[in-house]
């Protein structure tokens, strides 16, 4: 197998990749829709949160898999990986601040998403903008 062949189908991996997470997220953000009065009563979230957090995903979800179809995601790739990692540290404060009973660990993690997934979209829409020739 030469180097290309190696270097394309890393890039298609990477772009299934992006695919992925982007319906991920607009899965997660239906679901955030559905559910926000229930998020509102058991995580304490306010539903105003719950559904600008479902906004976001959305944007973000859907830049994420229009990058994705460029196949432009090896520069974007580590954006990612940043978030699902603050995401994954978010949550585990989320729960100890549950398992501790102190108030503010549903709107911790719904303001992180929120806040994080609005940066990880602008970036990601530079991104598209910049292979689209567009900036």
């Amino acid at each position: 197998m030469s180097a290309g062949a190696g270097t394309g189908r890393r890039d298609a991996l990477l772009r299934v990749g992006f695919v992925a997470d982007g319906v991920f997220k607009l899965a997660t953000a239906a679901l955030y829709l559905a559910l926000a009065g229930w998020f509102a009563t058991r995580v304490h979230a306010p539903a105003a949160l719950v559904v600008g957090t479902a906004a976001v995903l959305v944007l973000c979800g859907a830049a994420e898999v229009a990058l994705a179809r460029t196949g432009a995601v090896r520069r974007s790739t580590r954006l990612l990986v940043g978030y699902d990692a603050g995401w994954a540290v978010v949550t585990v404060g989320a729960v100890l601040l549950a398992w501790s009973e102190t108030p503010g660990g549903g709107v911790l993690w719904f303001a992180y998403q929120a806040l994080a997934a609005a940066g990880l979209g602008a970036a990601t829409l530079a991104a598209l903008r910049r292979e689209r020739g567009g900036g």
